[in-house]
């Protein structure tokens, strides 16, 4: 059995069972912790009596599912999917919505979007106010820019090696047998992997990036998730007072303004 048909045949099982109601699938455990929060606070706990939350473990189990349950809904990351991917991805699956940034972290690494969730008091703590909090967590904005084009360049590689076949092409028993084919396919690797074309891709799409406006760049281009756990979670430590970055998570989507960009994902949940 593969592990989305495991992960598929334990939602029905164990948190659907005899009420009929259809899954909302997200890729992982903080996915569903913190959809859980946002959804209370748009849509009120009762919510959770019409749809099942179920974390799966990938985007690829997302969509694995999604394509067998029509009725069900899947949440995934952008990241590196480019425009194009997601409206292919969703003319495939109907039932798949696509986080408009790169991934649900990335809501909570907005300078002023952080600064409207801090109560007056946590605000008070913070010497210089916005315009200081602003400062830091940008400080290094383009190093980490630069790693999340490269994330977004390199990261897709891999699907494009499988799709030619590698690795499983040359580990085929009557394969193995033919000289050619196995040069063949080397070279065809080799070919996809060009280090000058891809480092050329990179920078050319860093220059890009480096043009756009700087919330685009936070909402789509930067790994909100490991900028927020490597850097502004530091950034509010210094200020605000030491806490662990899921509990301070947490809190900040218990307290950000509601995301106008996720309007679409709230009425697909819940149809006026």
């Amino acid at each position: 059995m593969k592990g989305w048909q495991k992960r598929h045949r334990e939602i029905k099982e164990e948190l659907i069972g005899q009420t009929a109601k259809p899954a909302l699938l997200v890729e992982g455990t903080d996915d569903a912790s913190l959809f859980r929060i946002l959804l209370s606070r748009k849509l009120g706990a009762e919510w959770e009596s019409d749809w099942a939350l179920a974390d799966v473990g990938s985007k690829k189990i997302v969509t694995d599912i999604l394509a067998q349950e029509t009725d069900w809904l899947g949440i995934v990351d952008r990241d590196e999917w480019t425009d194009e991917v997601i409206a292919a991805k969703q003319d495939e699956l109907e039932n798949l919505f696509v986080l408009p940034r790169f991934c649900l972290e990335s809501y909570a690494v907005v300078p002023d979007e952080l600064w409207e969730a801090l109560p007056q008091k946590m605000q008070g703590k913070v010497a210089g106010g916005l315009e200081a909090l602003t400062s830091e967590i940008m400080q290094d904005k383009g190093k980490w820019l630069r790693h999340g084009v490269l994330w977004s360049e390199i990261n897709p590689l891999w699907s494009g090696l499988r799709a030619l076949g590698f690795k499983e092409k040359l580990l085929d028993f009557d394969v193995a047998q033919d000289d050619d084919i196995i040069k063949e396919t080397l070279n065809e690797w080799h070919g996809y992997l060009d280090p000058d074309l891809i480092f050329h891709s990179f920078v050319d799409k860093l220059n890009r990036v480096s043009e756009l406006p700087v919330k685009n760049q936070l909402h789509k281009w930067i790994h909100g998730k490991q900028f927020f756990l490597e850097h502004v979670h530091h950034v509010l430590n210094k200020y605000l007072g030491q806490s662990d970055a899921q509990s301070r998570m947490m809190k900040i989507f218990r307290s950000l303004a509601l995301p106008k960009d996720l309007e679409p994902l709230w009425s697909r949940i819940q149809p006026e």
